[in-house]
């Protein structure tokens, strides 16, 4: 720290724009990190850190929902006409075969079965348009992806986590670990 840094001199800030942490700022301070949110406030001395990290990273797992939720549509649309077809054409072979043969209750039981399932098919194109859409909304957070700010001192680290490549976040880690860099050592 140089004569003209106070301790009560901020070097760096980054405010938290969304997510977890939103209306969140972190304060870089010669001699500490401030976390200062809407309902909380976190002060961590530099002396405690013992390293600070930043990475840009995807989370894979988005991408395996998005791909899984992309072959159910598929499967879905492609199922629903050849099924709505049969339901349709089973239906209503039963009625001709019930207006030639006086058969009890079963033939109304099967009737009603085989229209109930061809409204079910007719409804597989809509769960399909919906399952594709929650696809590519997965795909697209996997692709934004995430800026991760990790500080770990102790058995413990904190994690700051923001959607996007954030330069200013980058940045301030940098002043971070730079501040971490001028401690004397422990």
């Amino acid at each position: 720290m140089s004569s003209a840094e106070s301790p009560d001199t901020p070097l760096a800030e980054f405010e938290f724009a969304s997510g977890a942490h939103s209306g969140a700022q972190l304060t870089l301070y010669p001699n500490r990190i401030v976390l200062q949110g809407p309902g909380a406030m976190e002060t961590v001395p530099l002396s405690h850190l013992a390293s600070v990290r930043v990475a840009f990273e995807r989370e894979p797992r988005k991408l395996n929902w998005a791909i899984a939720l992309a072959l159910v549509a598929l499967v879905l649309a492609s199922v629903s006409g050849p099924l709505q077809g049969l339901a349709n054409a089973a239906a209503a072979e039963v009625v001709e075969h019930a207006k030639t043969n006086a058969g009890g209750g079963i033939p109304g039981v099967l009737i009603a079965t085989f229209r109930a399932l061809g409204g079910l098919a007719a409804l597989m194109p809509a769960a399909a348009a919906a399952l594709g859409a929650c696809a590519a909304a997965l795909a697209a957070f996997y692709w934004l992806g995430l800026t991760t700010l990790t500080l770990s001192f102790g058995a413990t680290e904190r994690v700051y986590a923001v959607r996007g490549r954030d330069r200013v976040l980058q940045e301030f880690a940098e002043s971070v670990g730079r501040e971490l860099a001028e401690l004397p050592a422990r």
